[in-house]
């Protein structure tokens, strides 16, 4: 069990303490599975490899309390346990019934899943950047594993929507877009002493181009509108910094002809796609700017639009406490103007923010902007400049992904906001380790 240990510790090295060798074997060994398998095996493995993450984690951390117990996080993540429980006790005196239908214990400890991830990372950058190319493979994996998979290419090829069989188009583009931006990231942030012709940079370059593919062939428009926000964000900090160290005025106007090519590039594979796709979206958009919501067609995005503001109506009556996050299903099926097909299939709101509100209330998403804002400040402490370039315009992207689709509830969002966070986090767990 040493020896193995030894292996892992190797290529996921660690300068804190974690426990024993059987603890640390089974919790790296079970973080690998859990990046790996979650894209492409889920419903087969469902959470078996996540729980013994979670287990090992929880074992290895209790092992290590009088260190961590003035960490903020790991303060508010025990918060995140008992929040749900503290408002399920309020609406149980408002209405106990509705209380217990609409509960649910783990829905703010489901975004804390970078803590367990970033704790067997080892906090290391090298460990961090492994762990992203395991699940780099564990989404190739799933491609190739889906059972459609000619016929799928050839939809891309002919420019039909395609989702490989990962839940649905959206949520493989959220994983595609994320590939994309930690590839810009990664070769953005490359020493100065590295060739950019080297292996490494060749092997990144071409993981990039595999995300674009696959994100041009969801023909999601939020993932696109994301990465164009995310390249905004960039070219303002970009300018931003340039003046501050006086940078001369070639040396600016070539940084944005470069960031301008990389938005070209993406504009290139998505423009076919929102010309096609977003006609109806402006249309619905004009009713909404004139407030003629009665005319917007529950068809489309027009079922979003109606789902919103149902939602709004739950979330007027019960603003502080929420209603309790299986709420979400009730919402359409209790609003009598949507047709009865829609009614019966469609079981949340397509907006992970209205979820949050619906579900907990102000609360709830007060509690996870705080959290968001805590654990953000400790990333840009001790990240390496790659892995925080990746946290931050990955927490922007999905951001804008919650917009449009409730990833906040999703196996799929607890698994991307672990991998956006994870890298960093670790390697703040690793510096404090060394403050102490």
């Amino acid at each position: 069990m040493r020896e193995l240990q030894a292996l892992i510790e190797r290529y996921f090295p660690c300068s804190f303490e974690r426990g024993g060798p059987l603890l640390v074997v089974l919790g790296v060994l079970s973080t690998l599975f859990f990046v790996f398998t979650q894209m492409g095996f889920h419903e087969e493995f469902r959470d078996q490899p996540e729980h013994l993450m979670v287990l090992t984690f929880l074992i290895s951390a209790w092992s290590q309390r009088h260190r961590l117990k003035s960490d903020l996080v790991i303060r508010l993540l025990i918060l995140a346990g008992v929040i749900p429980w503290l408002l399920f006790a309020v609406n149980a005196l408002i209405d106990y019934e509705t209380a217990v239908k609409y509960r649910s214990a783990n829905e703010l400890l489901n975004l804390f899943l970078f803590l367990p991830l970033a704790w067997w990372m080892g906090g290391s950058a090298e460990g961090a950047r492994r762990m992203l190319i395991i699940a780099f493979l564990g989404l190739i994996t799933a491609i190739v594993f889906d059972p459609d998979l000619e016929a799928s290419l050839r939809r891309m090829f002919a420019g039909q929507r395609i989702d490989f069989d990962i839940q649905n188009a959206q949520h493989g583009a959220m994983f595609f877009g994320l590939v994309v931006l930690y590839c810009i990231c990664a070769l953005s942030h490359r020493k100065p002493t590295e060739a950019l012709l080297s292996w490494r940079n060749g092997a990144i370059l071409l993981a990039g181009l595999a995300g674009l593919a696959g994100l041009a062939g969801t023909q999601t428009r939020a993932a696109f509108i994301g990465l164009f926000v995310c390249g905004l964000v960039a070219l303002v900090r970009k300018v931003m910094t340039m003046k501050r160290l006086g940078t001369s005025t070639f040396t600016m106007i070539r940084n944005i002809v470069v960031l301008l090519l990389v938005a070209g590039v993406l504009s290139w594979a998505s423009i076919e796609i929102l010309q096609k796709r977003g006609t109806a979206d402006l249309t619905i958009a004009e009713l909404l700017i004139t407030g003629n919501l009665e005319e917007i067609p529950i068809k489309g995005s027009g079922i979003r639009v109606h789902s919103w503001v149902e939602a709004l109506k739950w979330i007027a009556a019960r603003p502080i406490t929420g209603w309790g996050p299986e709420a979400r299903r009730d919402v359409i099926p209790m609003a009598e103007h949507f047709p009865d097909d829609i009614r019966t299939s469609f079981g949340h709101l397509h907006n992970g923010y209205l979820s949050i509100l619906l579900g907990f209330g102000a609360v709830g998403f007060i509690f996870i902007v705080i959290c968001s804002i805590a654990v953000y400040k400790r990333i840009r402490l001790a990240a390496s400049p790659d892995l925080y370039a990746f946290a931050f315009y990955g927490g922007i992207f999905f951001l804008v992904l919650n917009l449009f689709e409730s990833f906040t509830k999703y196996w799929s969002g607890h698994l991307a906001l672990a991998l956006i966070l994870a890298g960093g986090y670790s390697q703040y767990l690793a510096s404090k380790a060394h403050r102490e």
